[in-house]
């Protein structure tokens, strides 16, 4: 087993390596930097090449690239421009927080409502119960995140006055609708997948067995059936908490949630090079942490899985 989790571990570092060169030329093809960082009209051609010398942007692309990464190791990202030259570590250190927080709120709500949902749905499949839980999963992938944001903020926030619509402080009231919004799409995918895996499960051989031994339907669906479909389960869970976290990038700017994703928007609109390589690094390994530990929860889950 160790040695696949180290061959997942390498081949995860060779994919964040990749994704770091592709981030640097990709941001350099944009422009020079420097157009950015200083009003052209105030600065004088002598002052632009002063600081293209500071910030190492007359060298060569490569040896530019060289001192980035071996800065990237020693936890330096540069500064972030537009915010005052502040240590893009700081920044980030700084939104990380509220969006751990969203995130976790969100990722309760999917786990809270799509595991149970979908396995009773697949247990009481053509029944009612199974007809609106479908519903509700196509619903939650048809309707775009954007779409359900603002129709949570004109009916509950607005014509209703139940909750604020923006902002982080002053209570949960102000965390109802952002999670909501962030969980509602991996819900009804969480809830998809979870009723196909179960649904495949109760046909199986030892299911029935299972029954004709007399034992109780919630130890048949909850330990035999659902025991045996959290492969496909787990796998659903790492992939949609990384498209979560994807997500929030749209909630935190709709509700003026003051986090990570805000902050992708910003230094986008900014065109802040040091902080829009920093942030996509942080979301390409937080979706390979997600992939690795998925790998890794698969022989925790079902001890018929052998690493090879």
């Amino acid at each position: 087993m160790w040695a696949f989790v180290l061959r997942r571990f390498l081949q995860s570092l060779l994919a964040l390596i990749i994704l770091s060169v592709v981030t640097f030329f990709f941001t350099w093809s944009t422009g020079d930097p420097i157009n950015y960082i200083v009003p052209l009209e105030e600065t004088t051609p002598e002052q632009l090449e002063q600081l293209r010398h500071e910030y190492g942007l007359d060298r060569p692309l490569l040896v530019q690239y060289w001192v980035y990464i071996k800065r990237v190791v020693q936890g330096d990202f540069g500064h972030a421009i537009h915010l005052g030259r502040r240590p893009v570590v700081d920044v980030i250190e700084s939104r990380i927080i509220p969006t751990a927080h969203l995130g976790a709120m969100a990722i309760a709500m999917v786990l809270m409502f799509g595991i149970p949902l979908g396995v009773f749905a697949a247990y009481n499949r053509g029944r009612l119960f199974d007809s609106v839980a479908r519903t509700v999963a196509f619903a939650g992938q048809s309707i775009p995140e954007f779409f359900l944001a603002l129709v949570l903020i004109f009916l509950v926030g607005v014509k209703l006055g139940w909750l604020p619509v923006a902002g982080r402080e002053g209570g949960w009231q102000h965390w109802v609708l952002p999670a909501i919004t962030a969980g509602w799409f991996s819900t009804a995918g969480l809830l998809r997948i979870t009723r196909s895996s179960v649904l495949e499960v109760l046909g199986s051989d030892y299911v029935r067995t299972a029954r004709a031994k007399g034992l109780m339907e919630r130890t048949v669906l909850w330990r035999h059936t659902f025991r045996n479909s959290l492969i496909s389960i787990v796998t659903a869970i790492a992939l949609l908490v990384v498209g979560l976290m994807h997500g929030i990038v749209l909630v935190e700017t709709v509700f003026g949630w003051p986090g990570l994703g805000r902050l992708v928007v910003e230094a986008v609109t900014a065109r802040d090079l040091f902080l829009v390589q920093a942030l996509v690094l942080l979301f390409g390994s937080m979706y390979l942490s997600a992939s690795l530990a998925a790998d890794i929860l698969y022989g925790v889950v079902d001890p018929r899985v052998r690493y090879s």
